[in-house]
């Protein structure tokens, strides 16, 4: 195995704080699909304007120096309307705009340079996309918008015109499937190459992907599952499983889920129904499709395959393309200065993390060991990253400056704080830990973090978020309930703990909550008696509903007994 490049190594650096989308964009990476891919909207061609170096958030360079071909500089502009069009394709998720905005852009502005290296290399080796493929791919996508109206006025609209929007987009199509000429030959892997890391490696192959797709259903005694099994094999499972009133459950198995003898019949199943007792517990299985790849033939024909065959390209395209930088001294510059403390913060290793925390140390604070004030919070907010990536690491080379770091790390996220306020949840948490008697903050913290899991509440949805529900619900009653602290604070933390168990649906809960806050602020900006009419009526209609679930479950019940008692009589 090659060392990592530090493109992948800033892919890897993923902290404990960071949201669901983040790891979206960083799978995407990771998977090599490119940003630009995933855009909703075209843009056209700019106008030709002249552009200098200093505009540029980056660009390439040979032998150290930037190259003059503007067609190797990524602006402003290539990062943001790639980040919009990320934020649209997954719902225009709403980001810490001083943690996870920065690192998102970082990581589109390196893919943008990235692929300019691809381009560059692409130039200077002769290698052209196949006309006739772009020429395919253009054309599906044009009939696919002749047949939807809407879309076309729209093109029409933004291009001005069909032929137009083609033009962009064979030019987009061009260079994509360029991108893949350039991935195809470097990632060139022969198929001895993979039958030869299939022989090495088959016992750990075969321990991964071994699997069976199966449903199935339990049993408390031998005599039930033998019974079950037996109207299986006369009527089908499904129809077996309906008469009984039983619910098979789909599972995926792999291996070293169960005892290897347990297993193996399953594997190795002639029939598609499996039983077995495990653990107390009598299973039967409907066994719907087994992958084995127990030798090369089975390992062709599985969904291994295509995975370890793209991740042995993947690999072999970054080696080759890293030597090939390195031999023509070509390379990437960030000129950003947000982007280029990211990268650095995300990509050293080592001795060179300790050099990265110094030197971002003099970027950021004066010769008093104080703050500088004329720095964006983003950049700042890289220093957090190599604070957590030194506090995480087990190299005793850090140990010497392990409490400075805390240290600074407590000065720069007060100075961030003072920055933003409240508009970072992660600046706020930190905060919190930090300066505990803030309770300003305490309440600031929980209040954003709420609003974070408030829609999954109004839509049924708490156990998604359980963890952050517990999280807001004890900190909100904490703040609420303390005497040392301010009455709005506590009057709002009353508010908010209200609210939240409406959305929950427990209006008796949410009732006493109310009646708290109206005795300790009884001017509070709410109209008292409309709220608790509201949760009178929810009390009502949830009482009625219960009183109907239990007639309704009497009648089936006597229905039953009814039903059994006839039965019997008849027998």
């Amino acid at each position: 195995m090659s060392k990592e490049s530090k493109d992948v190594k800033l892919r890897k650096h993923i902290s404990k704080w960071q949201q669901v989308f983040i790891w979206i964009i960083a799978i995407a990476f990771i998977a090599g699909i490119a940003l630009w891919a995933l855009a909703v909207n075209y843009t056209p061609g700019s106008k030709n304007i002249k552009r200098t170096l200093e505009e540029t958030v980056g660009y390439l360079t040979k032998d150290g120096t930037p190259l003059k071909n503007e067609t190797y500089w990524v602006f402003p502009e290539n990062v943001e309307e790639v980040y919009g069009n990320l934020l649209a394709q997954y719902g225009n998720p709403s980001l810490d705009p001083v943690i996870e905005e920065p690192y998102v852009k970082t990581l589109i502005t390196v893919d943008l340079l990235n692929r300019k290296l691809m381009l560059y290399y692409a130039e200077v080796n002769k290698i052209k996309p196949d006309k006739n493929k772009v020429k395919e791919e253009v054309k599906k996508v044009i009939d696919e918008v002749k047949k939807d109206n809407a879309k076309l006025q729209q093109i029409k609209a933004q291009y001005g015109s069909l032929t137009n929007y083609e033009k962009e987009l064979t030019r987009q199509k061009e260079e994509e499937l360029t991108i893949q000429a350039v991935k195809d030959k470097l990632g060139m892997v022969t198929d001895k190459e993979i039958q030869d890391y299939y022989n090495e490696n088959k016992q750990d192959i075969i321990q991964q992907y071994t699997k069976a797709e199966i449903s199935y259903v339990t049993f408390s005694t031998k005599e039930e599952m033998e019974k079950f099994v037996k109207s299986a094999m006369e009527k089908g499972i499904t129809e077996a499983a309906s008469e009984a009133s039983l619910t098979m459950t789909d599972y995926t198995l792999n291996k070293g889920t169960l005892p290897e003898e347990l297993e193996n019949m399953i594997f190795d199943a002639t029939s598609t129904l499996v039983s077995f007792p495990y653990n107390d517990t009598y299973f039967v299985f409907n066994v719907k499709s087994v992958q084995k790849v127990d030798t090369f033939e089975n390992f062709k024909k599985s969904d291994a395959f295509n995975e370890i065959v793209t991740n042995l390209k993947n690999e072999r395209f970054g080696e080759n393309f890293k030597k090939w930088k390195e031999e023509n001294k070509v390379a990437f510059e960030i000129r950003d200065p947000v982007y280029k403390t990211w990268y650095e913060a995300l990509t050293a290793e080592g001795k060179d993390l300790l050099t990265t925390y110094k030197k971002l140390y003099e970027e950021l604070f004066t010769e008093q060991e104080e703050v500088k004030t004329d720095i964006p919070a983003e950049q700042k907010a890289a220093f957090l990253v190599v604070a957590d990536r030194i506090a995480a690491s087990t190299d005793t080379s850090f140990d010497a400056v392990r409490e400075d770091v805390k240290e600074f790390e407590k000065k720069i996220v007060l100075s961030i704080y003072d920055q933003v306020k409240g508009s970072s949840l992660e600046i706020l948490r930190r905060m919190k830990e930090y300066f505990p008697d803030k309770k300003d903050v305490a309440f600031d913290y929980y209040a954003k973090l709420y609003d974070t899991i408030k829609p999954y509440l109004s839509v049924g949805g708490a156990y998604y978020v359980m963890n952050e529900l517990f999280e807001v619900y004890q900190g909100f009653a904490d703040l609420a309930e303390a005497t040392d602290v301010d009455i709005k604070i506590r009057a709002d933390s009353y508010y908010k703990l209200y609210e939240m168990n409406k959305l929950l649906d427990d209006p008796t809960t949410a009732k006493g909550y109310l009646q708290k806050l109206k005795e300790l602020k009884p001017d509070y900006s709410i109209n008292f008696d409309s709220a608790e009419k509201e949760l009178e009526d929810m009390i009502k209609q949830k009482e009625a509903e219960a009183t109907q679930q239990s007639t309704e479950t009497t009648n089936e019940s006597t229905q039953t007994t009814s039903e059994s008692t006839q039965n019997a009589n008849n027998e």
